[in-house]
């Protein structure tokens, strides 16, 4: 291998895209040959009853690679333009998975398609939009509490010893076009409020937590939106700074977020544009330090990488780090975005308890009922 650390920045991209290129062959013909090993039943001769037998003994893959493997192998028999996506890197093995069960001889051209470069964000919508699901009835449901770690036996005296509960994943999913399941964990004093709402609010809205979740987005959006952005219906007139200072008036946030439509403005060298909508902050194209103005001209949204990034070729990385107290390169955003397992409790548990599930089916914002605005 390479010294990598060697290498030029152009090198070390380069390098990275042939081996993703491969890698996408390379898993392509590793599909193609596990469908000749099912057709021919070669896993019998090596010991395994089944393809997944074989994958997980011999090949030693894990068990969820292996099933994600198998799925799309068998797959791409059915279906064999499946290979060529995947080995041209149009599709991934994720979305061939999500897709397997819905692909007919009829569709299977058209899905392929607009699966190519998804996001399993995407892919998500596109099957809730092929595969519509029925809204989730709103529940509040108790959970129990949370048991601690498993504790020492003591000698002559019986515990009961459980393992850990695993905690739960909020959720956030498609289910049918314009239509979203959100579950959540909440404490105690939330669930007591979203309680003394549904009273409050039931000659109104109704008691229907979805509706009333709702509207607390559209309330807790409209202020931030109004803090982070200055994005308000009743803007106020700002007098003139007397001094240069660091406050961007409302009206040039107002514009440069319109304008970048609240994502960052990043363009790299081939003009391909920063998909980031998260952490978004206002930078100076000239940096304000340098003598740049708060103009909108001068301003455009970035993302906090990518803010630092060019913070990094302004001013160096050693200096930067040195402000910062610590490395001066960008973190990758964790992604957040985990399927949970369905929760089909109808009822509430009774009980005393300080964490509640809480479940219901929204609709796409912009298009919620009048009664939840």
């Amino acid at each position: 291998m390479a010294c990598l650390e060697k290498m030029s920045d152009e090198l070390v991209l380069e390098g990275v895209e042939m081996l993703a290129r491969r890698s996408n062959e390379i898993t392509a013909e590793l599909l193609a040959y596990l469908i000749e090993v099912d057709e021919r039943g070669l896993h019998l001769r090596e010991a395994c009853s089944s393809l997944f037998a074989f994958c997980v003994e011999r090949l030693h893959m894990s068990e969820a690679a292996a099933r994600k493997r198998i799925t799309a192998a068998r797959t791409a028999r059915r279906f064999p333009r499946v290979l060529e996506m995947l080995a041209c890197g149009e599709i991934h093995l994720t979305a061939v998975n999500m897709l397997a069960a819905h692909l007919t001889d009829e569709n299977h051209g058209e899905l392929l398609a607009r699966a190519r470069h998804r996001s399993k964000r995407d892919l998500d919508k596109l099957v809730a939009e092929i595969a519509p699901r029925p809204d989730v009835a709103s529940q509040i449901v108790a959970l129990p509490e949370p048991v601690g770690p498993a504790g020492v036996v003591a000698a002559g005296v019986g515990l009961e010893v459980r393992a850990p509960e695993r905690a739960r994943r909020a959720v956030v999913a498609p289910l049918s076009p314009r239509r979203y399941e959100i579950r959540v964990t909440v404490d105690e004093a939330t669930h007591d409020k979203l309680r003394q709402l549904q009273d409050l609010l039931a000659h109104s809205i109704g008691r229907d937590p979805a509706v009333i979740v709702a509207r607390a987005i559209d309330v807790l959006h409209e202020k931030t939106l109004a803090r982070k952005a200055a994005v308000t219906k009743r803007p106020q007139r700002e007098k003139a700074a007397k001094k240069r200072t660091r406050h961007i008036p409302a009206a040039v946030k107002r514009t440069v977020w319109t304008r970048d439509g609240a994502r960052c403005a990043f363009v790299d060298g081939k003009g391909r544009r920063c998909s980031a909508t998260s952490g978004l902050q206002f930078h100076h194209i000239r940096n304000w330090a340098c003598g740049g103005e708060h103009t909108v001209d001068e301003i455009e949204l970035r993302c906090h990488a990518h803010n630092q990034y060019q913070a990094v070729l302004d001013y160096g990385a050693e200096l930067i780090a040195r402000r910062r107290g610590g490395s001066s390169r960008a973190r990758e955003p964790c992604s957040t975005e985990r399927r949970a397992r369905s929760m089909r409790s109808d009822e509430v548990v009774p009980g005393r308890s300080s964490r509640w599930a809480i479940s219901a089916t929204c609709t796409r914002p912009g298009s919620w009922p009048r009664s939840a605005r």
